[in-house]
Formats: C-alpha cells, sequence, structure tokens
C-alpha cells in the first residue's frame, strides 16, 4: 500500500486506513472517548469520527442530516461517490419500502432451514484440514464458511468463492486506499449480478429459488398502498450490498474469534467444557471484536455534542468504540463469555441495522461450534503482537496461524 503521512494526533488528523489504526484500533478510540469524543480530520476532504455511544446512536438515527447516502471515507470525493448500493445507501422515507422486501429471506425461520446446509459447508471445510498440526484459522476456515453460504443463497457455483474474496478484498481492504482497485472490483460485481438476473429472467418459472430470484421478483411499497418492481439499479445494488455484508463482516468476526481463543486459554477451556455458553459467548464476541465503522453524509452544518460538524463532509460512527464504552458496559475491555447485560451495536443501529443479523449469528455459531468439537485444544502459533489487521472499515485479522494439539 502507498506510504501515508504519519498521524500528528488521532483528535485533530486521524488516518483510519493506516496501519497504525488496523493495529491499535480500540486503543485509540479508547484514548477517544476520553479526551476527544468527536475527533476530525483535513484528510479525505475533511471528516469526523464519532466514538462514544450516546453520540452515535443520536447521529445514526437522524438520517435527515447524517445521510447514507455516502457509507464510507476513503480519498475519493464524497461528491463523486455514486455507488448505488440499495437499500444501504437510501435514506427514508425511499429505505423502508425497498429494504422490507429481503427481510424475509433473513428471518429467523429462513436462517433456520438453511442451518444445515451450513453445518455440511463448515464440517466438509475442517475435513480439508484434517490433521494437520498448523492451521490458518482465517485463511483455512474463518474466510472460506460465509464465501461459502453467500454462494449457495445466490445459487452460483462453489468456484465463484475465490472471486467473491477478491472483489470483497477489493472494495473493503485494497479499493479504500487504491481507488483504481475498487472501481474495477465494483464494475465486475455489478456486471456479474447483471449478468445473473439476465438469466433468471430468461428462465422464467424455471428459475432457481434462490436469492437472485428472489430479488428479480420482489416489489416494492408505494404510498398508496400498492406496489412496483424494483428497478435495475435496485436489483444490482442490493445483491451487491447483500455480498459485501453477508462475507467480510462474518468472516472478520469467526476470524477474531479464534484469534481469542487461540490466545486466551482459559476462554477456550471454559467454552469447550460450558457448550451451553455459545450464545452468550457469540454476542460477547460481536460487542468485544466488533468489526464496523461505517460513514454517513452530512447534509447541512450540524453539531454532533456540541462540536459543530459542516456540510458537504463525512463523519465516521466507530461501532467498536461504542461498544466498549464505560459508559455504557461494566467493564467493557474484558471479553466475558456469560456477560448477560450486552446490548451491543455489532450490527449497527436505527433504520440500517444490519439485515442480515440472524445469518450471521447463525454462522457464527455454527462455526465456531463445528471447529471446538474437531479442534477443541489450539493455540496461537504466534505471538499475539505478531497477527496484522485489516486496514478498511472491517477490521478482522488478516491470519490466525494456529497449532492444533492433540
Amino acid at each position: 500500500m502507498p506510504e501515508r503521512p504519519p498521524v500528528t494526533d488521532w483528535a485533530t488528523d486521524f488516518d483510519h486506513l493506516s496501519e497504525e489504526w488496523a493495529a491499535d484500533g480500540p486503543e485509540i478510540m479508547a484514548d477517544l472517548r476520553e479526551r476527544c469524543p468527536v475527533a476530525s480530520t483535513e484528510r479525505f476532504y475533511g471528516a469526523y469520527l464519532v466514538t462514544r455511544h450516546d453520540d452515535i446512536v443520536t447521529t445514526a438515527r437522524n438520517t435527515e442530516t447524517f445521510s447514507n447516502r455516502v457509507t464510507a471515507v476513503n480519498t475519493n470525493h464524497p461528491d463523486k461517490i455514486k455507488l448505488d448500493l440499495s437499500p444501504i445507501t437510501l435514506d427514508p422515507p425511499e429505505h423502508g419500502p425497498v429494504r422490507r422486501p429481503l427481510l424475509p429471506s433473513f428471518s429467523p425461520k429462513a436462517t433456520d432451514e438453511l442451518e444445515p446446509a451450513v453445518v455440511a459447508m463448515a464440517e466438509r471445510l475442517l475435513d480439508d484440514i484434517g490433521d494437520a498440526e498448523l492451521a490458518d484459522g482465517a485463511l483455512d476456515y474463518a474466510q472460506l464458511l460465509p464465501v461459502e453460504v453467500m454462494g449457495h443463497l445466490f445459487g452460483v457455483s462453489a468456484g465463484m468463492g475465490p472471486t467473491f474474496r477478491r472483489w470483497v478484498d477489493g472494495m473493503l481492504k485494497e479499493g479504500q486506499i487504491d481507488l483504481a482497485i475498487a472501481r474495477r472490483a465494483a464494475r465486475e460485481v455489478q456486471e456479474f449480478f447483471a449478468n445473473q438476473l439476465d438469466e433468471r429472467e430468461d428462465l422464467g418459472d424455471d428459475a432457481p429459488d434462490d436469492l437472485v430470484s428472489t430479488v428479480l421478483r420482489a416489489e416494492a411499497e408505494l404510498p398508496d398502498g400498492g406496489t412496483r418492481p424494483f428497478t435495475r439499479k435496485e436489483r444490482i445494488g442490493a445483491l451487491f450490498v447483500l455480498m459485501l455484508g453477508g462475507i467480510d463482516t462474518t468472516w472478520s468476526t469467526l476470524g477474531s474469534m479464534l484469534f481469542h481463543l487461540g490466545s486466551h486459554p482459559d476462554d477456550l477451556k471454559r467454552l469447550v467444557a460450558e457448550p451451553e455458553l455459545m450464545p452468550t459467548a457469540i454476542e460477547e464476541f460481536l460487542r468485544y471484536y466488533s468489526p464496523v465503522t461505517i460513514a454517513r453524509y452530512i447534509t447541512d452544518d450540524a453539531e454532533i455534542a456540541g462540536c459543530p460538524v459542516s456540510k458537504g463532509e463525512r463523519v465516521l460512527l466507530a461501532y467498536p468504540s461504542a461498544n466498549r464504552d464505560p459508559d455504557y458496559f461494566e467493564n467493557p475491555d474484558e471479553l466475558i463469555l456469560d456477560r448477560e447485560n450486552n446490548r451491543h451495536m455489532a450490527f449497527g443501529v436505527g433504520v440500517h441495522r444490519c439485515l442480515g443479523s440472524n445469518l450471521a449469528r447463525m454462522e457464527l455459531r455454527v462455526g465456531l461450534t463445528a471447529w471446538l468439537e474437531r479442534y477443541p485444544r489450539f493455540e496461537l502459533a504466534v505471538d499475539p503482537s505478531e497477527v496484522q489487521w485489516s486496514v478498511g472499515p472491517i477490521r478482522g485479522p488478516r491470519s490466525v496461524p494456529l497449532r492444533i494439539l492433540s
């Protein structure tokens, strides 16, 4: 990646796309919560970073002033970002009518019906690892399972997996710094889903009952109570955002879980001995290793926590910081497997809360349970400080070298 000027002060010159932020983000956000809860920077054509829980909730819910039309802060000028990822880049009242038709595909019932297939995928990936003494929890497992799941939902060949991974990396990792990579990936994704939609349309009643067909048939609600078919842009945008949201956030969290258990033997022993803790443990991993920091576009001069913010610039909502706010969570910097009071916002907050949260929770539960049943004893094969974390809006370990113990 290109060399970036070093940060002089994270309160007035933050750079969330730097290697330093990737490595030390939780510590940097803890410092900002204390001394400057609304940080700013002249980089990225001017931007802000909100770190306290209540300020993030208030900002996220004010969609009139803090629009979802732009959800990333990178080196592209905000007014030049034209990527349509309906429904996530829509604001109310346009947002709801496009989001609601997608919800049934990610309901608890739909997720329950999918679970046996996900179990089989996890078992197959673990069979590939087999009796190896060393395995990479991220590259050999965590980064593969969500890709297989989304490929299954889209009804495409498993051979698309490496391409999906390249597109996700191109959009959310390298492409955040090298815009040419992001543009190329975005173009390829749009072309791919356009072709998939055309294939389903040509098949008519013989089209498979997959997520592409669901989006093709989806109809948005009209103010008069009627409906209309999704537009071409809405169809492609919905599939695009479902791919991005369904892959990187889940693989980052699953990789973080394996990193944590590989470097915290007491937590590993307890979770193996007490599998009934899995539901609360999953929520705690989501809180502690929240992967997503998302942006909003400022439509008018405003204030956040008494700090002025300028129209036309962007603001980052640091959900990982909100989830470690000591004013909201007791002992926030401790991962407590049986934490009961845990209303985290790993899936966001407000109207744009992740519509795939049921699916993500199921994948994480199935993925971790299958791993622990196959490999109840393992440890990180390197010092935790040697594990590198991804640069970009989704934070997760790039690689998790693990030693499987007998």
